[in-house]
């Protein structure tokens, strides 16, 4: 639908509703049955691009009338239950949850209804998409030579870490429910399987899909009662660990059900289960986006709002939780923009990245997306201190700079500053995703040049959506003088809990697959994994590997030409949205 087309719409829906009642000019007698008919014949193909376009629509022309944010709220909910995007209860809940931050960002923003749709929706936007905004920082031009990415043969000491990421503990978990709850609605989605909803008139008699005791291979997060005998499982196995990752995501999917005291009792609940099964090992920790409440809505400090609407509340609770291991040097750092950096050993220098100051969903940043509390400022000036010295650096974070959940702008000069400090930067750790891959950097961004980086991007412990849960150990090259701390191996771990619910014994957690002997890899340098895509071209059963891997679910998907293309394409793009420049 055009923006003209669905002026119209809007302008036939709303306005005559609005002088049809002089009591309340604001009341929501707007005829959204009437709006959804004219939408749905000319957007059949794209409903949920003509839902955001009325939604955001209607919001503005409201804000614009000085309508009361009850009216507002109102408008939101009927749009959403009208247009069946999700089930009443969730529609209900979605505007008291996202309220302050859509109307705040309408209100306040330059962008028009078509243009934050497409940056929400594919191809349901207009050239000027938000989404490829582009801005520069300064980055110190005088770069040292590049040495060799070091590949130790006879590491002196090595460490063994674990990492952890998306673990999305579900509260509201209930075995038994549907895990199946797809409806046959117009959209034909649902936020979140495993729960015990309110009936709907979709609603079946019959169970399709029970929820297992241990989780569902579904759209369903992990039961608390997984979670926990995981790590006791992991702690009971694994006594020689060093220190622990954790990159993101503690909270369950039910975005719209999100509240500041949930999250931040769940954090604690995660906290203490930590320090239970693991009491003398070092735990580092990055911020996710479903830590936000909203999620993604991590306001900077630039926005006259930020006292009511801005993260410092959650910073707050992740540098109290935190602090159990990190030093109080870190605290004022958590505090201020939920990124910190310390030293957990005397040549290596830990940086925890809060990458939510890129994400599409923070819809914050499109009021200004230049560098929000100047994250990537401050990650220079921490790279240039390590840099003098000859320290080593380690990258955590949740959001790869090359997924297009990440602004362009942002991941554009993230990429600048890893190529800058590839002598710096000894490693990089991520989730996010929820699959199991990695993303190669190139040398002046030419993808036939050097490679110069990479990103180790973690599976997830949830099981959603439709995947087995997971975890990874890495072998570190480190803790003696001249160590290189780089990566060395690495051992993925996964579990099958549709098989231990239906026999009802605990989780089975076995190794699916070392790195290097599954890919046939001489180390785990930068070439190495660049050489990895190649031969992933030539070998269709190598690649294959890679895929059931990277999807870890209990049937194959089908993978045609096109498919591995995308595949392929997806691992030599560590920036988001430059496809077209790495892929040729």
């Amino acid at each position: 639908m055009s923006r003209l087309s669905l002026f119209f719409v809007l302008f036939l829906t709303i306005v005559p509703n609005v002088h049809s009642v002089p009591a309340n000019r604001f009341s929501v007698g707007f005829e959204v049955d009437n709006l959804v008919a004219r939408g749905r014949e000319k957007a059949v193909k794209s409903a949920s691009c003509t839902a955001c376009q009325v939604l955001v629509s209607g919001l503005r022309f409201l804000i614009e009338q000085d309508a009361p944010e009850e009216v507002l709220l109102d408008f939101f909910s009927k749009t959403c239950n009208t247009l069946e995007v999700e089930q009443p209860h969730v529609c209900d809940a979605l505007p008291h949850t996202f309220g302050k931050e859509a109307f705040y960002v309408i209100e306040h923003g330059i962008f028009t209804p078509a243009e934050i749709c497409g940056a929400l929706i594919t191809d349901c936007g207009d050239f000027e998409n938000p989404l490829f905004s582009n801005w520069t920082i300064p980055i110190p031009s005088n770069k040292p030579p590049v040495k060799p990415w070091p590949v130790p043969t006879q590491p002196k000491s090595t460490l063994r870490v674990l990492h952890l990421s998306d673990i999305h503990i579900d509260r509201e978990y209930a075995v038994g429910s549907e895990a199946d709850c797809g409806e046959d609605t117009y959209f034909n989605l649902y936020a979140l399987c495993c729960r015990n909803y309110p009936p709907t008139k979709e609603a079946k008699e019959k169970i399709r899909m029970p929820a297992g005791r241990w989780g569902s291979v579904a759209k369903c997060d992990i039961p608390y009662e997984f979670f926990e005998n995981t790590m006791k499982q992991i702690s009971a196995k694994e006594k020689n660990l060093d220190y622990i990752l954790i990159t993101g995501d503690m909270q369950a999917h039910n975005a719209w059900d999100y509240t500041r005291e949930k999250t931040q009792t769940n954090i604690a609940n995660v906290t203490a289960t930590l320090l239970q099964y693991f009491p003398n090992i070092p735990i580092y920790q990055a911020v996710g986006n479903h830590e936000g409440v909203p999620q993604d809505a991590f306001a900077p400090h630039s926005l006259p709002v930020y006292e009511e609407q801005g993260p410092g509340w959650m910073y707050d609770t992740l540098a109290e939780n935190w602090g159990n291991w990190l030093p109080t040097t870190t605290q004022s750092q958590i505090h201020y923009r939920g990124s910190y950096s310390f030293k957990p050993f005397p040549d290596l220098k830990m940086i925890s990245i809060n990458t939510m100051y890129c994400s599409t969903w923070n819809f914050y940043l499109y009021l200004n997306q230049t560098d929000p509390d100047d994250t990537l400022a401050w990650l220079i000036d921490e790279l240039v201190a390590s840099e003098k010295i000859g320290e080593k650096v380690h990258i955590i974070s949740h959001i790869p700079a090359g997924d297009p959940y990440c602004l362009k702008g942002w991941a554009s000069n993230f990429y600048d500053i890893v190529n800058r400090f590839e002598n710096t930067i000894a490693g990089q750790f991520y989730g996010h995703t929820h699959n199991d891959q990695f993303e190669v950097y190139y040398e002046n961004s030419d993808p036939n040049g050097r490679p110069t980086h990479y990103n180790w991007i973690s599976p997830s412990v949830t099981t959603y959506d439709y995947i087995q849960p997971s975890y990874r150990i890495y072998t570190i090259d480190g803790n003696y003088p001249g160590s290189s701390w780089t990566v060395l191996d690495a051992e993925t771990y996964s579990t099958n809990v549709t098989d231990a619910s239906i026999k009802n014994i605990e989780p089975v957690w076995t190794l699916e697959y070392n790195t290097r002997q599954a890919f046939g890899m001489p180390d785990l340098s930068p070439a190495s994994w660049n050489d990895l895509i190649k031969r992933f071209e030539a070998d269709d059963a190598l690649f294959l590997k890679y895929v059931r891997y990277f999807s870890r679910n209990d049937y194959s998907l089908p993978c045609n030409a096109d498919c591995k293309k995308k595949f392929i394409c997806d691992l030599k793009v560590a920036k988001s949205y430059d496809d077209a420049h790495f892929c040729t």
